[in-house]
C-alpha cells in the first residue's frame, strides 16, 4: 500500500495493489500516477536516513541540491530560494556582464 498525493489538490489516496495503476483523486478527478510515486517511494526507502532530503520549492519533487540546479520534474532552474523557468537566469547573467563592460568602458576605456 502506498499513500499517493494527487499533484492538483494535494490530497493523499491509499493505492494497494488490487487497485489499477491510474488511480482518479476522488476530490477532484483528476488523474494520478501510481508509477512514478512508486518509484520514489523506493528512492525514499533508499536513501540513507541521517541523510538530508531537499525538495523543489515549485513542485516538491526530491532533488540532490538547491543551488544551480535544473530540477528533473518541472524544468525550472533552482538558485536558492529563488527559482527560474526557462533560460531567464542566463539572460538576465548576459545583461548584467554587458552592463558591467559597457560601465568598465565608459569610465576607464574611452
Amino acid at each position: 500500500m502506498i499513500a499517493v498525493k494527487c499533484p492538483n489538490c494535494g490530497k493523499k489516496v491509499v493505492w494497494d495493489d488490487f487497485q489499477p495503476m491510474s488511480v482518479k483523486c476522488p476530490t477532484c478527478r483528476t488523474d494520478i500516477a501510481v508509477r512514478e510515486a512508486y518509484k520514489e517511494n523506493i528512492k525514499e526507502r533508499e536513501r540513507d536516513p541521517s541523510a538530508v532530503i531537499r525538495y523543489c520549492p515549485h513542485c516538491h519533487n526530491v532533488v540532490p541540491r538547491l543551488w544551480f540546479h535544473q530540477c528533473g520534474r518541472c524544468r525550472y532552474w533552482l538558485f536558492g530560494p529563488i527559482n527560474f523557468h526557462g533560460n531567464w537566469p542566463f539572460v538576465a547573467g548576459l545583461a548584467v556582464i554587458y552592463l558591467f563592460f559597457t560601465a568598465y568602458y565608459w569610465l576607464f576605456a574611452r
